[in-house]
Parts: C-alpha cells; sequence; structure tokens
C-alpha cells in the first residue's frame, strides 16, 4: 500500500476580495492500466487548528478509467490523502485542482501525481505467505586445490658441549653464586615465503526462471496462494584451485655450549660422637617417717547473720555477707619423713664438632640461541566454486485489508448484532452482546463499535477486525442512544431510566464523567468539529447541548413534542436534525446560535434521523408510517418519501457508496436504498427487532 499526500493547503480570506481563493476541490484519478483494478480510499480534512475529517469515500478504478470528483473546499486549510492498493496501484495518477467561484483554477493549488507527498502507508495485516520455492541444486563444490610442499625444515644447532661436573664441595660456608653467563645471539629469522597465486573465481550460474505470482485474491478474504514457481537449477561450483607449494622452513640456528659447571666443594667430615655416661645407680628409697598426731580440731567460729534476700524481680543488691567466725587454730603438724638419696645422674657424651660446609662451585655460561629457521611460503589459495542459481521466489499471498463498507445492526429482540457486507448486501457475521442492544456508534479510527444495551444498563464494546466483544462498560440506568467524537476518542452514552449521559474514555474504556440531561435522554448526535453533543429529551422536549470540553450542559433547546431516537449532525453546515415522534415533524437547530431555524412536517411517528453530509440530503424514519422521508438541507423541504418495511427506526448513511440503511423493527430486515435513485435496492433479513444501526464506511 502507498499513501500519497497534499500537504496542509493554506486559503486564507484574500484582503482584495474578501474570500478564499479556492472555493471548491477537484480530485482526478486515472488508471493507466488495461488490466488490473486498484482502490484508493481519498480522506479529506479541514484545518482549524485541528485536524477534522469530513470526506470519506472509496474508489475501485477501472482498467483505463478516470474518476472527476468535486469536493467543497472553502476552508482556511485544508488536506486530501489517497492511500491506493492492488497490482494496478503503482500506476495510479491521481491530480488535485483548486478552483474559484467561477471554477477557474486556482494555479498555487494544482498538485499532480509526482508532486504528491509520498510515504509508505502503514502495512496492513501481512497475508498467509506463499510457499517457498524449492531450494535451487547446490552447485558442485570446486576442488580444494593441492597443499602446498612443506618446506623443509631447518638443520637444528649443535648442541653445546656440556661442562664438566666438578667434585662436591665440603659442606659448609656457602660459596659465592657464580656470575651468570651471557645469554646467546638470537638467531636471524628466516625469510617468509611467498604467498601462493590465488586460483581464479568459479564461473557464476544462471539464475533460475522467477516464479509465475498467484493471483491476488478478493478484497476481505485471503486470496488463494499462488502456485510456487519451479525452482532454477543451482550452477556447478568450479573446482578448487590447487593448495599452493608450502615454502621450505628455514635453518635451525646453532645452540650456543653450555658452560662448564663449577666445582662442588668437599663435604667436612662429621665428627665424632662422644659415648654416653653410665646411669648412675638409684639411691635408695628412705624409709618413711611417722605421721605426726592430728592436731585438735579447733572450735568452729560462730556463723555471721545471714544477709536478707533480695526482692525478686529486679535483683537487689546483695546482703552485706556476716562476719566470719575466728577460724580455730590448727593442729599441729606432723614431722615429715627424710627423703632418700637420689643416686647420681651419668655425665653426658661430648657433642662431635659439624664439619666445614665447602663453596658452591661457579655456575657456568649459557651457550646462544641458534638462529629460528625460514617460515615457507604460504600455498596458493583454491578456485571458489560458482554460486548456484537462485531459486524462483514463491507467489506472495495477498495482503489482508481492514473490513470497510460495514453495516451493524442491533437486534434489540435476540441481543445480538448482525454485520451486512455493504458490497453484497449479506450478513456475515452474528455477534452475541448484552440484553436488548439499542444504540449503535462506530469509531472508524480506533475500528471499535458501541453497543448501548437497555436490558442490562452496559455498554459492549466490539472489536471490528475480530467480530468479538472485548470489553463490556457498566453504564447509568436503561442505556438507549449512543455518540462518538473520533477526534477525542470520547463516548457518549444516553440513559433514559437515571436522565443523564455517561462519557466513556475509548482508551481504558471506563465512564469518565456523568452529565444530567433533561428528562428521559433518548437520541443523541455529535459534532466533531465544534465538539458539541446534542441529547434529545422525550420526557420534556427539549434538548441539551453538552459542551465536549468541559462536559457541562450550555444550553437547552425547546423543539416539538416527544424527541426519541433521531438526532442527526451535519459538521459542515452545523446543522442538527431532532426528529419528534409525538409531532411527526423535524427540528432544524443552528450549531451556532442554538435556536431551532426551521421546523419540516414528515411521516407519521418520527423516529430515526441520518445525515449524508456530501449530498446535504437528510433521511427520517417513521415507525407507524412505514417510511423514510428525504429532506433537502438547502431548502428544509421533503422531497420524497420511500416506502420501507414495518416499523422503520434507525437509519445510517454510508457517504462512500451513498447507500442508507434503515433498521425494520417490526418486520426484521433491514431497507438498503440507493441515495442516487431514491428507491430499495435490497433487503437483508437479520436476527429479532432490529433497532440501531451503525456504519464504518
Amino acid at each position: 500500500m502507498a499513501l500519497l499526500s497534499t500537504g496542509p493547503i493554506e486559503n486564507n480570506i484574500s484582503m482584495d476580495t474578501g474570500i478564499r481563493p479556492t472555493q471548491t476541490v477537484t480530485v482526478k484519478i486515472d488508471n493507466p492500466d488495461s488490466v488490473n483494478v486498484f482502490s484508493v480510499l481519498l480522506l479529506g480534512y479541514y484545518l482549524d487548528g485541528v485536524r477534522t475529517l469530513y470526506v470519506e469515500e472509496l474508489f475501485n478504478v477501472l482498467p483505463n478509467q478516470v474518476i472527476t470528483k468535486d469536493y467543497n473546499a472553502n476552508f482556511d486549510g485544508f488536506e486530501f490523502t489517497f492511500s491506493t492498493a492492488d497490482l494496478a496501484a503503482a500506476e495510479a495518477q491521481i491530480s488535485v485542482w483548486g478552483k474559484n467561484l467561477e471554477g477557474d483554477l486556482i494555479a498555487a493549488h494544482r498538485l499532480v501525481s509526482n508532486e504528491l507527498l509520498g510515504a509508505l502507508g502503514a502495512t496492513g495485516v501481512t497475508g498467509a505467505t506463499g510457499v517457498t520455492g524449492a531450494t535451487g541444486v547446490t552447485g558442485v563444490t570446486g576442488a580444494t586445490g593441492a597443499t602446498g610442499v612443506t618446506g623443509a625444515t631447518g638443520v637444528t644447532g649443535v648442541t653445546g658441549a656440556t661442562g664438566v661436573i666438578g667434585d662436591t664441595g665440603a659442606t659448609g660456608v656457602t660459596g659465592v653464586t657464580g656470575v651468570t653467563g651471557a645469554t646467546g645471539v638470537t638467531g636471524v629469522t628466516g625469510a617468509t615465503g611467498a604467498t601462493g597465486a590465488t586460483g581464479a573465481t568459479g564461473v557464476i550460474g544462471d539464475t533460475g526462471a522467477t516464479g509465475v505470482t498467484g493471483v491476488t485474491g478478493a478484497t476481505g478474504d485471503t486470496g488463494v496462494t499462488g502456485a510456487t514457481g519451479a525452482t532454477g537449477v543451482t550452477g556447478a561450483t568450479g573446482d578448487t584451485g590447487a593448495t599452493g607449494v608450502t615454502g621450505a622452513t628455514g635453518v635451525t640456528g646453532v645452540t650456543g655450549d653450555t658452560g662448564a659447571t663449577g666445582v662442588t666443594g668437599a663435604t667436612g667430615a662429621t665428627g665424632v660422637t662422644g659415648a654416653t655416661g653410665d646411669t648412675g645407680a638409684t639411691g635408695v628409697t628412705g624409709a618413711t617417717g611417722d605421721t605426726g598426731a592430728t592436731g585438735v580440731t579447733g572450735a568452729t567460729g560462730v556463723t555471721g547473720v545471714t544477709g536478707d534476700t533480695g526482692a525478686t524481680g529486679v535483683t537487689g543488691a546483695t546482703g552485706a555477707t556476716g562476719v566470719t567466725g575466728a577460724t580455730g587454730d590448727t593442729g599441729a603438724t606432723g614431722v615429715t619423713g627424710a627423703t632418700g638419696v637420689t643416686g647420681v645422674t651419668g655425665d653426658t657424651g661430648a657433642t662431635g664438632v659439624t664439619g666445614a660446609t665447602g663453596a658452591t662451585g661457579v655456575t657456568g655460561a649459557t651457550g646462544d640461541t641458534g638462529a629460528t629457521g625460514v617460515t615457507g611460503a604460504t600455498g596458493v589459495t583454491g578456485v571458489t566454486g560458482d554460486t548456484g542459481a537462485t531459486g524462483v521466489t514463491g507467489a506472495t499471498g495477498a495482503t489482508e485489508v481492514t473490513p470497510s463498507n460495514q453495516i451493524y445492526v442491533s437486534n434489540n429482540g435476540s441481543s445480538d448484532v448482525s454485520v451486512i457486507d455493504g458490497s453484497t448486501n449479506a450478513v456475515t457475521a452474528t455477534i452475541p452482546v448484552d440484553n436488548g442492544p439499542a444504540g449503535v456508534g462506530v469509531n472508524p479510527n480506533t475500528n471499535l463499535i458501541y453497543v448501548a444495551n437497555s436490558g442490562s444498563n452496559s455498554v459492549s464494546v466490539i472489536s471490528i477486525l475480530s467480530n468479538t466483544v472485548t470489553a463490556t462498560v457498566p453504564v447509568g440506568s436503561t442505556p438507549v442512544g449512543v455518540g462518538i467524537n473520533p477526534n477525542t476518542n470520547l463516548i457518549y452514552v444516553s440513559n433514559e431510566g437515571s436522565d443523564n449521559v455517561s462519557v466513556i474514555d475509548g482508551l481504558t474504556n471506563t465512564v469518565i464523567a456523568t452529565v444530567t440531561a433533561g428528562s428521559v435522554p433518548d437520541g443523541i448526535g455529535v459534532n466533531p468539529t465544534t465538539n458539541q453533543i446534542y441529547v434529545a429529551n422525550a420526557g420534556s422536549s427539549s434538548v441539551s447541548v453538552i459542551d465536549g470540553f468541559t462536559n457541562t450542559v450550555v444550553a437547552t433547546i425547546p423543539v416539538g413534542a416527544t424527541p426519541q431516537f433521531g438526532v442527526g449532525v451535519n459538521a459542515i453546515t452545523n446543522l442538527i436534525y431532532v426528529a419528534n415522534n409525538g409531532s411527526s415533524d423535524v427540528s432544524v437547530i443552528d450549531g451556532t446560535t442554538n435556536t431551532v431555524t426551521a421546523t419540516v412536517p414528515v411521516g407519521s411517528g418520527a423516529q430515526g434521523v441520518s445525515v449524508n453530509s456530501n449530498t446535504n440530503l437528510i433521511y427520517v424514519t417513521s415507525d407507524s408510517g412505514n417510511n423514510v422521508s428525504v429532506i433537502n438541507g438547502n431548502t428544509n423541504t421533503v422531497i420524497t418519501t420511500i416506502a420501507v418495511g414495518a416499523s422503520s427506526f434507525g437509519v445510517g448513511v454510508n457517504p462512500l457508496t451513498n447507500a442508507i440503511y434503515v433498521a425494520n423493527s417490526g418486520s426484521d430486515n433491514v431497507s438498503v436504498i440507493s441515495g442516487n435513485t431514491n428507491t430499495v435496492i435490497a433487503t437483508v433479513t437479520v436476527d429479532s427487532s432490529p433497532f440501531g444501526i451503525g456504519i464504518l464506511p
């Protein structure tokens, strides 16, 4: 997919003429391809401090077709973007032409295809990968070059003669360490052998033919993957060149002579050990003396008074120790018997003299190191084999596109949502939700659908990409209407039973504010340009205007009797259309002054309202008249009435296809009206009691 843009175009009011130079924009789209169709999604924005979407249209451009479209451009600034896809998209030619009131071209606002700003669009979900082509045959590996001859090993230098070992010197004083011999000179390094020549590179094999690309599937469902092209034969691998001869190894230098080892000094003689003297005879043990009589034990002294015991818990100070009684006299010790005489110890023999240590001999000089041999030459590198041919690339799978032209119908009686494909007018999915689904809102920026469940006081959040409920948000009592501001990603839900409006943050799926409205709030509409929200109060026959910046009611506008489900907004003209069920008419409100500027009679029991801003036509359903009134927004008059199914209720418009969808609650079906002919072109059966309609262009 490619994305082209005009970039922001300034269109301020001229000081000379008092009007903007460009009043309308003409877009031309040309498909020069004679076979293939491509699609273009056109988005138009007007710029007034914020970037607001006001045109969204999808074109399928046939071979050799030229499409011309005119759009309102009476703004201070505007910008158009073009998203292209399909096989012929690369040949798309698009131009944008600004025109004044007379229809003349404005040179400054002329952009042709090669002047549009190009950029890669967001990549859609990748389709299934085509089958990978078979791998080409691997080329024959070239023969390995012959290994170069290893150079001859250099001659090993002669080992120096070992010096004569001297006699071992006598042990005693250590001799002085001999001087270390000088290190022999290092031999010269042999020259490096020449590098062998590199073998020639093998010839690259031919690339296999590219397989035919598979047919692109229809938009939506993934197309069948094209057949994988045959794998090209891999070219033969060239022979590996012979390995170059290895150069001869250089001669090893002569090893220097080893210096002579110094003479070891003689070990001195060990002195003679003296003879051990004789052990003297043990003396006779003397007789044990008589034990003296035990002396009289002295009288035991009087025991001193025991001190008081300290209190339990914290240990008190220890009481004073009583006075120790006087020790009685020790009896006289008996006379100790005389100790026998100890025998005489024999003399110890004299220790012999230790001989002197001989001096250490001088260390011989180290011999010279032999020269290093020459390194042999490196062998020649073998020839590189040919690279095999690349296999044929498999066909690319079809790219999955985001759904478009989808219609979402809430079925109040069966508690589900029917999904209708606008290109085939067939039901493609049915999504269960909570009890009593009513109003439906679509945010095309986030690909999310919001459904008010009147029977369970909740809002179901549905993903367009998966057609599944991704969140359920509790709100007030009996929610009915849903309105969305895609610029702020806020969702507004009218709660009939609690007379208020819940404000949901689309990023967090939580209620961030609750705004008190009139009695029995029902239908709800949003102007994303002014950020104003309009709530029809069926019980008080009025419309509450909520400021989206402050979430407060800034005006209350009296309208006809019992306005219910229908509130439509034209963001370009800033006009609001309110269907009054009790008085069977439509109130037209000027959003600038918040006053009713016209009242248009319509069919009996006016119910739903939807606006096509591109054609400025308003469609109003009648639940008791079983028809749709078409109002011209320029004249505020009904220009035709179209018969539809029983009890027509909700209504929605696809501005890109100019198709109108009407939910017929009494006949369980949806009428599809062509906005070009104002006739019913299809009737689609859905589930029980269809109520609300939401459109994804």
